[in-house]
C-alpha cells in the first residue's frame, strides 16, 4: 500500500515530544554551543513548537496558522536576549533541521513503500521552512544590533560632550581657585599691613585671628592643587603594604570630631573593628580626608557617615555620606552624573523594537556656585576630582549619588594592591 503524505504529517505530530527533546538533547553536547543558560522545557523550546506546527500543516496543504517569519525573529528575539550570538543560534537551529532530517529518514526505513511525491513535498517543505526561519532570524538579528549599534553610538556621543563640558569647567574651576587663592593672599596681606599700624589689643587679635584663617585656607587651597597637578602629570606611584584600614578609619573620624561638633553634626563610624589589606596607605588616607573633609564642609545640618567593610575576597568597600545639598550644578555635578551607580540596563529590547533610543539629559554646567546653599565656589570640586584619580591610581572605582536630601560617594579599593601591581 502506497503511503500518502497525511500518513507523514500523523507520524510527525505523534513524534514532536521526542523530536523536541532530541532537540534539546544535541544541543547541550553541542561544543559549539558556547552560551550556557539553564532554561525551562517550554523556554528552550519557545516557537519551535509552533513551527513544528506550520510543517505539519503545510504537508496536509493547510494554511498555517502564523507567519514563520514573524515566529522564527521572536524565536531570534528570545535568544539574544539570553546573550545568544548569530551563530549560536543558527547552529541551535540547523540541530532542529538535522533531527528533523532523521525523523523524516527513519519514517521512511519504517515505511519504503512511501510515495516518491510525498518524500519529495517532505524535503521541499522542510527546505521551505528552514529558509523562512533562516530570514526571520537573521532579520530580526541585524535590526537588533543596529538598534544597540545606534544605542551605543548615542551613549558615547553623550558621554564624549560630558567630557567636553566637564573638561570646560574643570579649566573654569581651577581659574575659580586661582581667584580665591589670590583673594586669601589679599586678605592675609591687608590682615598683615594693619598689623602695622598701632592698633589697640581687640583689633590686634582679630587680624591675627583673620591673618591665621586665611592662610591656613591658603595653605589647604594650595595644597590640593599641588596634590591634583600631580595626580594629572602622572607624577604619583603606589607604596603599598600591609596595614589595618579600620585603624586608618576610626583615627580619622575621630580626628574629625571637634569639626563635626563646632557645627553640631552627627559624625559616626561604621564597620568592622579591623580590616587587614595591602595598599597605599597615604592615599587611603588621602582619599577619605578630602570626602571628609568636604562632607563635614557643606552640610549644614544633619549627619555624616563614614563606613566600611568587605565587598568580596578581593575589594573592600568605603562610603562617606551625608546630608548636605547635594551636587547641582558645575564640575562636581557633571562629574556625579559621570560616576551614577546603576542599579539596572537603561532598556531592554522588546519585540517591536523601542520606540525612541534612550538618552539622558545633561545636567547643567552654568558657571554657578555648586552647592546651593554656598554663598561661592571656593575650590571643593578639586577634592572631588583628587579622589576620583586616586581611585584611578589604586584601580579603585567610585560611585556618586547625589540629591538635595544628601550625597553618598562609594569607593571600591583592592584588598591587595600588591596583587595588582605584580599582575601589570
Amino acid at each position: 500500500m502506497a503511503i500518502k503524505i497525511n500518513q507523514l504529517k500523523e507520524y510527525l505530530y505523534a513524534r514532536r515530544e521526542s523530536i523536541l527533546n532530541q532537540w534539546r538533547t544535541r544541543c547541550s553536547i553541542d561544543e559549539d554551543l558556547h552560551t550556557r543558560t539553564s532554561f525551562s522545557r517550554e523556554e528552550f523550546n519557545d516557537q519551535l513548537p509552533v513551527l513544528l506546527n506550520i510543517l505539519t500543516q503545510r504537508l496536509a496543504s493547510e494554511p498555517p496558522e502564523t507567519d514563520p517569519v514573524e515566529r522564527a525573529g521572536q524565536h531570534g528575539l528570545h535568544r539574544w536576549q539570553r546573550g545568544y550570538s548569530l551563530a549560536e543560534l543558527m547552529n541551535e537551529l540547523a540541530n532542529f533541521y538535522a533531527i528533523l532530517e532523521e525523523e523524516i529518514g527513519q519514517f521512511l526505513d519504517l515505511y519504503p513503500q512511501t510515495l516518491p511525491t510525498v518524500v519529495a513535498q517532505a524535503h521541499s517543505q522542510l527546505l521551505r521552512l528552514s529558509q523562512e526561519m533562516g530570514m526571520g532570524s537573521v532579520m530580526y538579528y541585524d535590526q537588533l544590533r543596529q538598534t544597540a549599534t545606534a544605542e551605543q553610538v548615542q551613549t558615547l556621543e553623550l558621554s564624549l560632550d560630558k567630557l567636553h563640558q566637564l573638561t570646560k569647567q574643570r579649566g573654569h574651576h581651577l581659574r575659580q581657585a586661582s581667584h580665591d587663592l589670590r583673594g586669601s593672599f589679599g586678605i592675609a596681606s591687608s590682615a598683615a599691613q594693619l598689623l602695622q599700624l598701632p592698633p589697640d589689643e581687640a583689633q590686634r587679635t582679630q587680624f591675627l585671628d583673620m591673618l591665621s584663617r586665611n592662610l591656613k585656607d591658603t595653605e589647604h587651597m594650595l595644597n590640593q592643587l599641588l596634590d591634583y597637578s600631580r595626580l594629572e602629570a602622572g607624577q604619583e606611584s603606589l607604596h603599598s603594604k600591609s596595614f589595618d584600614v579600620a585603624q586608618l578609619l576610626h583615627s580619622l573620624v575621630k580626628g574629625a570630631q571637634s569639626v563635626a561638633k563646632s557645627k553640631n553634626l552627627l559624625l559616626k563610624a561604621d564597620g568592622p573593628d579591623k580590616l587587614a589589606v595591602v595598599g597605599d596607605e597615604l592615599k587611603v588616607q588621602r582619599l577619605v580626608q578630602n570626602l571628609l573633609v568636604n562632607a563635614l564642609k557643606y552640610t549644614q545640618q544633619g549627619w555624616v557617615s563614614v563606613s566600611w567593610a568587605m565587598e568580596n575576597d578581593t575589594r573592600w568597600i568605603v562610603s562617606v555620606q551625608d546630608t548636605g545639598p547635594g551636587f547641582s550644578a558645575g564640575p562636581t555635578a557633571l562629574l556625579a552624573d559621570q560616576l551614577q551607580s546603576l542599579a539596572q540596563p537603561t532598556s531592554s529590547h522588546q519585540p517591536e523594537g523601542p520606540a525612541t533610543y534612550p538618552s539622558g539629559a545633561i545636567p547643567a554646567t552654568s558657571e554657578e556656585k555648586d552647592r546651593p546653599s554656598q554663598p561661592k565656589a571656593d575650590g571643593e570640586g578639586i577634592g572631588l576630582f583628587i579622589v576620583k584619580r586616586l581611585c584611578e591610581l589604586m584601580k579603585g572605582s567610585m560611585d556618586i549619588e547625589t540629591s538635595d536630601r544628601g550625597t553618598l560617594i562609594r569607593i571600591r579599593l583592592l584588598v591587595n594592591q600588591r596583587l595588582s601591581e605584580q599582575g601589570r
